[in-house]
């Protein structure tokens, strides 16, 4: 009765341990797109048999078009290969690829990866990314980068590399840093687009206070009344986001995890000052659009 137990246990395991492999697989698009260098992740995709009557059959990789974020158009777009397709001998088992990528709008902005793949069965491989040029992930701002001043642009950059490298409490620590250090200049540029759009003087005032304290988490505390709506992402205040990440303890979280929250941190931050940023341009040419017409009346 022990061993049949053994047996259905190790049988359950082994259930779990492919069912969990398949649900992690990837497309070869969202392994290039998605994934940090130096990881083995398993693509499902990437190769397709081809039958030949007089030599060894053979496995065709092929290389989709991806989304990637272009510098010269300053936004996403459509890279693609500028080789469609390799052929391998079937015999082969592990490969190195140097796939490069093209943007399909600019002609001139180019994506080199370095790959190694272990070819499966039915399609699949175990692929590792040695890594990419351009640097993985989207450049950080410089709208964002000058909020922080020289010093600590340099911190935050090097978080955005730990975060490239897949070093999550790194990342979040760094990131967690630079906005404890300008907490007030994210705040005063808060409270001049308050200002500039008419928010309550509630709202100012707690801005203010929020200032006056020590901690990211306990200014944001101090905020109790609504951001002008055109600082809202998707709703929700962006400051109560942030501060419900920044205020777990690093040592609480798995890498993984903290990998995830320095992503979501960054990309909050840049959009929250992306948006001050468009209320401050929408009211200046509404400003002087008012300016023009009241001269044309006199």
């Amino acid at each position: 009765m022990e061993e049949t137990s053994t047996v259905a246990a190790s049988e359950d395991a082994s259930t779990e341990a492919a069912a969990n492999k398949s649900e992690q697989s990837l497309s070869f698009k969202e392994f290039l797109e998605g994934t940090h260098p130096s990881v083995f992740k398993p693509v499902h995709d990437l190769w397709e048999k081809k039958v030949r009557v007089h030599t060894e059959d053979e496995r065709e990789l092929t290389f989709s078009d991806i989304r990637l974020h272009c510098r010269i158009c300053e936004g996403e777009r459509t890279f693609r290969a500028t080789r469609g397709s390799d052929e391998y001998r079937w015999s082969t088992r592990k490969v190195n690829l140097h796939p490069i990528y093209l943007c399909g709008d600019c002609q001139n902005e180019t994506k080199y990866y370095a790959l190694q793949v272990a070819f499966g069965d039915d399609g699949g491989s175990q692929v590792y990314k040695f890594g990419e040029i351009p640097a993985f992930g989207i450049p950080v701002s410089n709208r964002l980068l000058r909020l922080f001043g020289n010093e600590d642009a340099s911190l935050f950059l090097k978080g955005r590399q730990c975060e490239n490298l897949g070093y999550g409490v790194a990342a979040f620590a760094y990131y967690r840093r630079v906005v404890e250090n300008h907490k007030n200049d994210l705040f005063n540029e808060i409270i001049k687009v308050c200002r500039t759009v008419g928010a309550s003087a509630e709202l100012i005032n707690e801005l203010e206070a929020a200032k006056r304290e020590i901690s990211f988490s306990k200014s944001i505390e101090k905020i109790k009344a609504g951001l002008p709506e055109g600082l809202l992402i998707d709703g929700h205040n962006p400051l109560n986001a942030l501060h419900n990440a920044l205020s777990v303890g690093l040592h609480n979280e798995a890498d993984e995890d903290c990998l995830s929250d320095a992503q979501a941190v960054r990309l909050v931050l840049g959009e929250l000052v992306d948006r001050i940023a468009l209320l401050k341009q929408e009211n200046r040419e509404l400003t002087n659009a008012v300016q023009r017409l009241l001269a044309k009346k006199k």
